[in-house]
């Protein structure tokens, strides 16, 4: 590293947060959160009024709701006066960020649209190219690729609650990170959290090979204790490589699970095989990549609610549901500058938790485990919903498979279910196995009684012979008329 590049590192360093909370933390996050508030209640009139206090003290809950409206007036305001797209659209729905007083008043905003984003994201920027430090661009998995500019301050900022997150699950100077996303163009957040450890100072190592016996080979050379990758292919390392290899003894801290959804059925089988605890980790490149983690508790995912603003809404109606029930996410970035958006639907289904947690988190609130999302999911039969976390829980159990994908078709007004399943061992017991488990799900039951699928059908292909593909997806529907769900 050349003296110029330790400059910039030092300097970058001095202006993160987290380097002042002391490593391994358990409370890291939220104590990161909390120093956010403090900052801001020194330096705002608005949010001591808001607050009714002239002294903080100890932060409560309804302190931090306060301080996200308070953003969140001040992000509406910003964006009128710079993104093209937000003072139309506001404009034209005659709204101010005087407006918002309460948390039900954010239902006088419009949301935004993915489909907005994806057609025209220069209007969605703030701030001129000469200050756009960094250009993210999600995976389009979806069929909608967008594009978000960051500033350098975005970029900082998005590293420093990276940095945090990571204390809060244990990772400390003197462990290693191993981060396991295979490459996929234009959509890389290993990237990212490699910078985001070397600027706090904590070490890493990127593994983007699908090799499994490579990444072993990379955690003994580097004496990997911590990992987070692609769901998908953490289950997958996991699978291929413990009959191989004494993967309790690599002495992991903590794998985090990111990307895509954690079944409980993956994450039993990594915890059996690895000895740690598995954590799932929710986040949009929308959104900067981060937004929750999940604690020990297993219960739930804790929110940087100091950067984003979480609703959950009824995606029909568009209103706020209750805590607890289910409905669609809907974010808002309280920070960034470069390509801010303000309640932009996920489709993501969840539900969100108040504290506090059984972990000891006081003031981070939280959402419950992503079931999947609106776009992904199908209807057969007589309009019985599928979703790939339906088929995780009950085909990831099974001793030998590696993977699956669900291929839909019609056929004389009925349609069939052709599970393509990836395996290792015995062949006759495990598509026994798997057909035993399709035939008890209800959604399937009620499909087959009416006579309107046929009878669900396993193609057992060998290890090997599917190339792995990151984000690929689960349920492929090559029918020609079917009805999207759009609940």
């Amino acid at each position: 590293m050349s003296i110029l590049q330790r400059v910039k590192l030092t300097l970058a360093r001095r202006k993160l947060s987290s380097q002042k909370i002391a490593s391994g933390s358990g409370d890291a996050l939220e104590v990161w959160a909390e120093n956010k508030i403090r900052t801001e209640f020194k330096r705002s009139p608005e949010l001591r009024e808001s607050i009714g206090r002239k002294r903080l003290g100890t932060i409560s809950r309804s302190d931090m709701r306060e301080f996200q409206l308070h953003r969140f007036r001040q992000q509406m305001k910003y964006v009128m006066e710079n993104s093209y797209y937000y003072k139309k659209k506001f404009e034209a729905a005659g709204i101010r960020p005087e407006d918002i007083q309460t948390w039900d008043d954010l239902q006088k905003v419009p949301l935004t649209e993915p489909a907005d984003l994806a057609a025209e994201p220069m209007t969605f920027i703030c701030v001129s190219q000469s200050k756009v430090m960094r250009i993210f661009s999600t995976s389009g998995t979806t069929g909608m690729r967008k594009r978000l500019s960051y500033t350098q301050d975005d970029v900082l900022n998005i590293i420093d609650s990276i940095s945090a997150a990571l204390k809060t699950v244990g990772l400390t100077e003197k462990d290693t990170l191993q981060i396991m996303f295979p490459a996929v163009a234009a959509w890389d957040p290993g990237l990212m959290l490699d910078g985001a450890c070397k600027v706090a100072g904590m070490r890493s190592v990127i593994s983007s090979t699908a090799d499994v016996d490579e990444q072993i080979q990379t955690m003994k050379a580097h004496e990997t204790n911590m990992m987070i990758g692609l769901t998908s292919f953490l289950y997958r390392v996991t699978i291929l490589a413990k009959d191989r290899y004494d993967l309790s003894s690599f002495g992991m801290k903590a794998i985090i699970c990111s990307a895509e959804p954690l079944s409980e059925a993956m994450r039993q089988e990594m915890i059996s095989s690895w000895g740690c605890p598995v954590l799932a980790q929710y986040g949009m490149t929308e959104m900067g990549l981060a937004t929750s983690i999940e604690c020990d508790q297993y219960d739930g995912l804790h929110l940087n609610d100091a950067d984003f603003l979480v609703e959950c809404i009824d995606p029909e109606t568009e209103e706020h549901v209750p805590d607890g029930q289910p409905g669609e996410l809907v974010f808002t970035s309280l920070s960034m500058k470069g390509s801010p958006l303000l309640r932009y639907r996920s489709y993501d289904l969840s539900f969100t938790m108040e504290p506090p947690c059984g972990c000891g988190f006081k003031t981070l609130g939280k959402i419950g485990k992503v079931q999947g999302r609106l776009d992904a999911q199908t209807k057969i039969g007589y309009g019985q919903k599928i979703y790939p976390l339906l088929f995780d829980e009950a085909i990831l159990p099974i001793s030998g498979v590696i993977s699956y994908t669900l291929q839909l078709n019609r056929e004389d007004f009925r349609d069939r279910l052709l599970f393509i399943i990836e395996y290792e061992g015995d062949p006759e017991s495990i598509k026994t196995e798997v057909l035993d488990v399709l035939n008890d799900i209800n959604e399937l039951q009620e499909a087959l009684k009416n006579d309107l699928i046929f009878p669900p059908e396993v193609e057992l292909v060998p290890n090997g012979s599917v190339e792995f593909s990151p984000k690929s997806k689960t349920i492929v529907d090559n029918r020609e008329n079917y009805d999207e769900v759009r609940v």
